[in-house]
Parts: C-alpha cells; sequence; structure tokens
C-alpha cells in the first residue's frame, strides 16, 4: 500500500489533512491499470486554483495516478500557459504520478469543444475559428485530441462536424462521461444521425473511421478534482511514467469507467483494446476484475454498434472467450456492468485489411560465380510474383547501381559493354502496393581470359586423306599431294581430321593455322582453297566413294597461295596456312559442336605441294595449331593446356550411363585408373559443380535438381583427363 500525509493550500491556506492510504495497482491483461482525468480546469480559465494547486491536489486528495489540465485556450495568456507547463513539469513524478498540459479548444454552440494535450503552444476559436481548422492545427503539431462531452451544445448542429471529415490519427478518445454525468447522458443516446439505428456518438465516429478509444474526464471547475466523481479514465500501461502512459493513450489502450478502481481488458488474437488486426477468425477475451471484489452481472459484446453477445454472470473475476469472423471495416468493442449498475466500456479493435504480402523475386540468369570475357553483354533475366496482388515492376542492380527496369515479364535487362570487375547482381520487385522485394545477389566476374593454346596433331591413318578425280579415296597414303597428284588422279581433294581438339562451345578463336612438314621438294605454282567441314563432329574418312568431296561445307574459307617448298623436312612459316580461325569459329559455334568430336579441313584447287602424312611419319603428320579465350569454360581450358607437349587433351576415354540420366549417372572408364576429379559444366561452359573423388575405374552420383538440357562431364585421373556429354531428360 502507498502512504501520503496531504496538504491542501487553497485561498492562502494550508490544511492538513492526514494519512490516505491507496490499494495496490491493479493488473490485468500484461498491464497495470492507472486512473485519471485530462480534463479539468482552473482560475486560468472558468475553473478555480491554480495549476500548482491542482496537479497537487489530484494526486494527494483525488488519489490519481495520472491527470492533466486543459484551460479555455481563447481564454489564456501566453504567461499563463507557460505557468500551466512549468506546474506540469514539476508535479511529473517518474513511476509514481504522472502529469500533463494541455488546453480546451471551446467553439460554443458551434464546432464543440475538444482538449488537446502536449503540444508546445496552445490556440483558441477566436484564432482557429472551425472544426476543420482545428484539425489542421493539430495535425501540424505533435500531442493528441479528444472530442470533450458530445451532444452538451444541444444547439451545436454543427459539433464537430458530425465527424464527417477526415479523420484525423491525433485525435484518440472521446468522452463518455464528463462532469458528474455518465454513460447515460454521453453514451446512451442517438447520436447526431436518426436514421442510423440509435447509434451513440462514439458508434458514430468510430463507423465514420475515427480511431477513437473510449474516455472520460472530470471536467472539474471547482477544485475538487479527483474527488468531485468516482467516475475514472483508466490507462493500461506497464509504469506510470509520462512516456508510457502517454504510449498508452497514443495506443488507445484504455477505457472509461464509472467505478475508480475497475479493472478491464479486451482482446482480440491477442491484441489489446486500441489495437487494429487484419481481418480474420479470431478468439476474443474479455476480463475484468475490481478492487473491492464487486461482483459482475453482465458483459455485452459490441461489433459496429450492435450487441453480438449478452453474457449474465455473477463473477468477482470473469475471464470469457468468443470465437468471432471479422472483415475489413470492422470494430469490436466490450461493456461490463457490476452488481451496483457501475459500468465499463472499452476503446475498441478495428480490424483492418490483410497485411500486403511481398512480392517474390528471384534471378534465374547468370547463375552465380559465371565469368564473362571483357566487354561481353550480360543478359540478366528474373522471375517475379506476386502472393496477392501483381508485379508492377522489377528493378536490375550492380551493387547500389541501378541498371534498368522491366515492367513486362519476361523480366529482362541486357547490360552491354560490362568491363572487368566483380559484380554483385540483383533484382528489386515491387508489388501493385508499392511493397518491394530484393533478390538474393548473384556474383559474376568480368575479366580479360589468358589465350589458350592448343597444338593438335592428326592422330591416325584415317584422319589425313586424298580423294581422286574419279572419287575413289585412299586414307593409308604415305605422303599428301596438295593437291595435284598424277595424271590419273588429277587434282585431289584432301581432307584433314583432328580429334578431340579441347576447343569449348562458343569459344572465341584468336589465332589458329595449320601447319605441314615437307615431304618432297615442290617448287611449282600453287592454288589451294580451304574450308572446313559444316559439323559439329566430323566422323573419320572412309573409304567410300567421294567420302570427302560430297561432306557440308562452312561458308567460310581461305585462299592459300603456298610459297615454294625447297627443302624436305622443312617446317616453317613456308609450310603454315594462312589464318583458318574464321572457318574454325563457324564450327565451334554450331549447336551440335562436340569439343571432344572431330573437326575437319577439305583442300581443293590446283598446283602441287607434298606434306607429311601420318602413315609417313606419324611425328611429322600435319598440326593444327589454336589459340583461343573462354572465360565460361576455364576449368576445360586449364586442363587442356597443361604441358600439351607430352600429352594429348582428352586422352581419358570413360563411358556415361544412363544417358539420358535423371537422377543418378555412372562414369566408367576403359581402365581401372583412378577417377581423382569429376567437373560438370552445362553446355553455355558454367560449371555446375566440381568434386574429388578418389575411386578406382568407376563412379556414380546424384544429378537429380539439374534442369532439362545437354552438360558436359570433365574427368581427371592424373595428367590425363576425359570430356563426354550426357542429357538430363
Amino acid at each position: 500500500m502507498r502512504k501520503f500525509i496531504h496538504f491542501l493550500l487553497l485561498g492562502g491556506l494550508i490544511f492538513h489533512l492526514g494519512i490516505v492510504t491507496t490499494c495496490a495497482q491493479i493488473a490485468i491483461g500484461g498491464y497495470n491499470v492507472y486512473y485519471g482525468s485530462l480534463h479539468n480546469h482552473t482560475g486560468y480559465s472558468d475553473g478555480q486554483g491554480t495549476p500548482t494547486q491542482a496537479y497537487q491536489y489530484a494526486r494527494d486528495i483525488g488519489q490519481q495516478d495520472f491527470f492533466g489540465l486543459s484551460d479555455h485556450g481563447e481564454m489564456l495568456s501566453s504567461t499563463e500557459w507557460n505557468n500551466i507547463k512549468s506546474a506540469a513539469n514539476n508535479a511529473n513524478q517518474e513511476g509514481v504520478y504522472t502529469t500533463f498540459y494541455g488546453f480546451e479548444w471551446s467553439s460554443f454552440w458551434s464546432y464543440g469543444h475538444v482538449s488537446v494535450i502536449n503540444t508546445d503552444d496552445y490556440c483558441g476559436y477566436l484564432t482557429v475559428g472551425s472544426f476543420n481548422s482545428l484539425l489542421s492545427w493539430v495535425n501540424a503539431r505533435n500531442g493528441i485530441a479528444f472530442f470533450n462531452h458530445p451532444g452538451w451544445d444541444n444547439l451545436a448542429y454543427t459539433e464537430f462536424d458530425h465527424f464527417s471529415d477526415t479523420p484525423s490519427s491525433k485525435f484518440v478518445g472521446i468522452e463518455l462521461w464528463n462532469d458528474q454525468n455518465g454513460f447515460s447522458t454521453y453514451y446512451y443516446n442517438d447520436g447526431f444521425y436518426s436514421n442510423d439505428g440509435n447509434k451513440s456518438y462514439y458508434d458514430e465516429a468510430l463507423i465514420r473511421g475515427w480511431k477513437i478509444g473510449a474516455s472520460g474526464s472530470d471536467d472539474n471547475h471547482s477544485a475538487t478534482w479527483g474527488t468531485a466523481t468516482q467516475m475514472r479514465m483508466a490507462v493500461l500501461a506497464p509504469v506510470n511514467t509520462r512516456i508510457e502512459i502517454m504510449n498508452a493513450l497514443i495506443a488507445r489502450r484504455f477505457y472509461s469507467t464509472l467505478d475508480k478502481n475497475l479493472g478491464l481488458s479486451f482482446k482480440i488474437n491477442g491484441a489489446e483494446m486500441g489495437s487494429s488486426v487484419p481481418a480474420g477468425t479470431y478468439n476474443a477475451v474479455i476480463s475484468a476484475t475490481d478492487g473491492d471484489n464487486e461482483i459482475f452481472t453482465q458483459i455485452q459484446l459490441i461489433k459496429n454498434g450492435t450487441v453480438i453477445n449478452n453474457w449474465l454472470i455473477f463473477d468477482a473475476a470473469p475471464d470469457y472467450s468468443y470465437n468471432l469472423s471479422s472483415v475489413t471495416g470492422d470494430y469490436y468493442y466490450v461493456k461490463v456492468t457490476q452488481s451496483d449498475g457501475n459500468e465499463a466500456i472499452s476503446s475498441p479493435v478495428h480490424i483492418t485489411a490483410p497485411a500486403n504480402q511481398p512480392p517474390l523475386v528471384q534471378i534465374i540468369s547468370p547463375t552465380n560465380g559465371t565469368n564473362y570475357n571483357t566487354g561481353a553483354t550480360v543478359m540478366i533475366s528474373a522471375t517475379a510474383s506476386d502472393p496477392d496482388g501483381t508485379v508492377n515492376k522489377v528493378e536490375f542492380y550492380s551493387g547500389i547501381t541501378k541498371l534498368g527496369e522491366d515492367a513486362t515479364a519476361p523480366y529482362e535487362f541486357s547490360w552491354t559493354n560490362v568491363q572487368n570487375g566483380d559484380y554483385t547482381l540483383t533484382c528489386k520487385a515491387f508489388d501493385n502496393l508499392g511493397l518491394s522485394t530484393i533478390s538474393e545477389g548473384v556474383n559474376i566476374s568480368v575479366s580479360t581470359p589468358n589465350a589458350i593454346t592448343l597444338d593438335i596433331r592428326i592422330s591416325a591413318g584415317t584422319d589425313d586423306a586424298e580423294e581422286s578425280k574419279s572419287g575413289t579415296v585412299n586414307v593409308s597414303n604415305d605422303d599428301l599431294e596438295l593437291v595435284y597428284d598424277t595424271k590419273t588422279t588429277g587434282n585431289q581433294v584432301v581432307g584433314l581430321r583432328f580429334n578431340n581438339t579441347g576447343i569449348p562451345q562458343g569459344a572465341t578463336i584468336t589465332k589458329a593455322y595449320i601447319q605441314f612438314t615437307v615431304d618432297e621438294k615442290s617448287i611449282a605454282s600453287c592454288n589451294l582453297k580451304i574450308e572446313g567441314e559444316a559439323s559439329g563432329n566430323s566422323p573419320a574418312f572412309v573409304t567410300t566413294q567421294n567420302n570427302i568431296s560430297q561432306r557440308p561445307r562452312t561458308t567460310a574459307s581461305i585462299i592459300w597461295v603456298p610459297a615454294k617448298w625447297n627443302t624436305v623436312g622443312a617446317s616453317g612459316t613456308a609450310q603454315q596456312t594462312p589464318e583458318v580461325k574464321n572457318i574454325i569459329q563457324e564450327i565451334v559455334n554450331r549447336s551440335d559442336f562436340q569439343s571432344a568430336g572431330g573437326l575437319s579441313f577439305i583442300f581443293t584447287g590446283t598446283g602441287k605441294r607434298v606434306a607429311e602424312s601420318y602413315e609417313g611419319s606419324s611425328t611429322k603428320a600435319a598440326l593444327l595449331h589454336v589459340e583461343y579465350s573462354s572465360a565460361k569454360s576455364s576449368l576445360i581450358s586449364n586442363v587442356v593446356s597443361t604441358n600439351m607437349s607430352t600429352i594429348k587433351p582428352f586422352d581419358l576415354q570413360f563411358n556415361l550411363f544412363p544417358n539420358p540420366a535423371n537422377d543418378f549417372i555412372t562414369v566408367k572408364l576403359d581402365s581401372d585408373q583412378i577417377i581423382d576429379r569429376i567437373t560438370c559444366f552445362h553446355s553455355s561452359g558454367q560449371v555446375i559443380r566440381s568434386f574429388s573423388v578418389n575411386s578406382a575405374g568407376e563412379y556414380t552420383f546424384h544429378c537429380g535438381g539439374l534442369k532439362k538440357g545437354l552438360y558436359l562431364l570433365m574427368i581427371q585421373s592424373g595428367r590425363l583427363s576425359g570430356v563426354g556429354k550426357f542429357v538430363i531428360d
């Protein structure tokens, strides 16, 4: 219990009033209950006493937990206003007694009366003359406001503009009792509107969107602050401080009671009175108590101004629940009645539209870790959706820099001429209500790749062949006549096939030529045309009639007029073809190109140069020199370019099964060598996964989760490697 020794100062006289005890604080619904009044007057307007006397009396005699003054603004001077503020601040005791300062805007017999609490300045109806003007004034300031004694001015046909103005969030309550007049005067009445089922002023304001709570005020003019009536405004707060009481007032977490120590809690879905919850089906819980253990005889649950459930009870601490289904715009509050007829009315719980859910967005291309060449065009693609609306647009970012946006699906942006660097790409999707979501970042790198150099020599007798003018094909010749042989054979068609080049599909060919070695001196004039076979995997040559000449040709071609070959065994620039990179580029750009397959050239023309063939000397057979760059297949490139003087690229042979695959695929070598590493690439060259194995001859791994399409597997065993393809069906 709290104890105070009280003194009363009025008219210059000091009265000793002895020791007054108060009951322990009531707690309910997880809060303490604090009782007080915010609408009171002193001699600064039309009441009695001074602000200092009022704050002291309300605490010591009226036993208020919180208290506020609101003298009429049009009667105040600036000095008096500052005195009220100083008195409130001096009387405030954190944790014990909370004081507020305010004023009453009083538009007599016109727009009604409003208490405005805790603004830095004040106004009166002489300076702010209409209710709509007062709304603008209050909205521009920090503070809160209450509708005072609605219907008090009997001739006030425009009181509060009958709640028809745009609701202000600064208005937090309406008085349901005032002075010594209880609910019978200010709640049980037909409000401003006569055709709404006798709704009270309270309900008429709530129906029109004013989110106000149930308050009540002493409106004391007789210097008996808190003792003239037993009615109270009750606030639910964790502690009695100015910040927490104000937070509760702003949250509308208060109720109006005709009993000075009645406790009340009303929750929907766990949210206390004054809250807003989204539409749905919930459990409402009503709890009540009384400091004197008085009996409660009735509980009413009210929806949109109409009683929807009525409990007739006989209980000192009722705790009742009710399942309700709500829609947007509904509001609910409760009224409890005690055996002596005293009542309490809660602030409402408002039902709002379901919370807007954010959109979903994900970058689907490029994938994380993709590498690009300097100056590349990066196509960024995203998917976006909204679970409860529509996607308005998707913005594309590199770091914090916005690259562009797309308002229609598929959501894409083409980022051109990207320079060297590491970038984090994100997308930001906006829904139709303006809510946005940022995707997870995708990291890419752009760099100038190191040139990869390949030297691939003819590796079988069937890879260099001659076709006579009659169409006969020779695959076992001990030299190559480019292209005239004898009168019988005439000007031949010569084919050269280079197998397992290891060039990635889509690689950029920067340099390429074919190197020959002289087998016989040949100095006569010679004019040759070089074309490629238009095939992604050229087969070996066979003796079938016209097997070389009838193969499809590339669009790209070159003319070669070789210099005189004077020295047998020579293998220099005179024995090199001009650039054949355009021919190779056309082939590796084909959708069916296989880096482990065959790449063939076809020679036609006139004249004669005699070069070594595979059968004549396997170490001096024609050699294809290629330089290329491909940032997307750097792992393959590094293997291919490792010590190429002693290792042929992709010399490791293996089978893949099942192919097409679904969940698992098995790699089986042609030998029992140890499989060291497996790397899986998408057909675009992007690394999907790479892992160590250490398994002899055979290994099965899980490939579930891969999207349908063509993939490449690079298998490494010691210094050997091989590449194969498989399909996810």
